[in-house]
């Protein structure tokens, strides 16, 4: 708002006075205020969403390559007696057992593990398949970076497929 007075020598003095400016400062730091923090919301929505994708394409990496196998040799086993960390190593497996690769195991994504199940017949009679199928769990598990730059959360990703064999 403007006012004029009239001030020595009758000019007109035009202008804001401070407590005008002070508010209008006040305003102006609050709206500013509320669009750094929306960028810092979205940022992180952003950085979540890049994890989430990550993790779900290097859970269905981990598919692909069984259900490859299951086409080739759907009842190939480890050696005896079903070591667990080797099964999946090197050379896959489709036995039962559990898998677990480290952060820094898995090659182009060195801030993930991965972890797979391989269940044998795990159906019930009567259920949809209840001989010689594998009930397959991949899960991949990651750090996301927060707004305050937390790393002490582990998000997850699931992935579950039933294989069986061709018949």
């Amino acid at each position: 708002m403007t006012r004029r007075r009239l001030g020595l020598g009758g000019r007109v003095e035009c202008g804001f006075t401070l407590a005008e400016v002070l508010v209008a400062t006040f305003v102006l730091s609050i709206g500013l205020l509320a669009v750094a923090t929306g960028f810092q919301y979205a940022t992180s929505g952003v950085e979540t969403g890049k994890g989430e994708t990550q993790a779900t394409f290097l859970a269905e990496q981990r598919l692909e390559q069984l259900k490859n196998l299951a086409i080739t040799s759907f009842n190939a086993t480890c050696a005896p007696p079903h070591p667990s960390t080797t099964c999946l190593g090197d050379t896959a497996s489709l036995a039962g057992n559990v898998v677990s690769e480290a952060y820094g195991s898995i090659g182009g994504a060195s801030s993930y593990r991965r972890t797979t199940r391989i269940q044998d017949n795990p159906g019930a009679a009567g259920a949809p398949c209840n001989t010689d199928c594998k009930l397959v769990t991949v899960s991949v598990f990651y750090k996301p970076v927060t707004g305050r730059g937390d790393l002490s959360q582990e998000r997850q990703v699931t992935v579950v497929v039933m294989l069986a064999p061709r018949t």
